[in-house]
């Protein structure tokens, strides 16, 4: 289940959504050995669920850089949102998630923040690594510059 802090959270962010029609209250997450152990899962479940919600963040990430499949099924009467990543993208996501708490921003919503850009370039780059293919040449440049600009945030909240 969904802690308390995190459901008011999304309601505050989401001010139209109501706590009745919010699909991910109840969920499991699965962290799985590849993408392409993924996408044997992902499949499995849609044969076997029809999904109410399908979101596949793996080809196109939101500019936070979060990468995972989402897929929300009926069980009984329950919406049950079912998410789908390897370790690299659970580990990525994990460490956005507590630098949003130490630092007390919600990184994967504040677009300007200095860490916000800093974590999504980390997650095209580890995208990189994952599935096997080069870096862009100037990716590198890119996290280096970030990375100076997202310094003082980081000593601020981690020190």
């Amino acid at each position: 289940l969904k802690r308390r802090a995190t459901i008011l959270d999304k309601l505050r962010r989401e001010p139209s959504l109501s706590l009745d029609l919010m699909q991910d209250i109840g969920g499991c997450r699965a962290v799985l050995g590849s993408i392409a152990e993924i996408r044997r899962v992902e499949q499995r479940i849609k044969r076997n669920r029809p999904p109410l919600r399908y979101s596949d963040y793996i080809p196109q990430p939101p500019a936070s850089g979060y990468r995972g499949v989402h897929i929300v099924v009926r069980y009984d009467e329950y919406a049950i949102e079912i998410q789908l990543r390897t370790r690299v993208m659970h580990d990525w996501a994990i460490t956005v998630e507590k630098l949003s708490a130490r630092l007390g921003v919600d990184i994967k919503a504040d677009r300007d923040h200095p860490v916000h850009q800093l974590m999504a370039l980390i997650s095209e780059a580890m995208a990189c690594d994952e599935e096997q293919r080069p870096m862009p040449p100037d990716l590198h440049r890119r996290i280096t510059l970030c990375r100076l600009a997202a310094a003082p945030h980081l000593e601020r909240g981690l020190g």
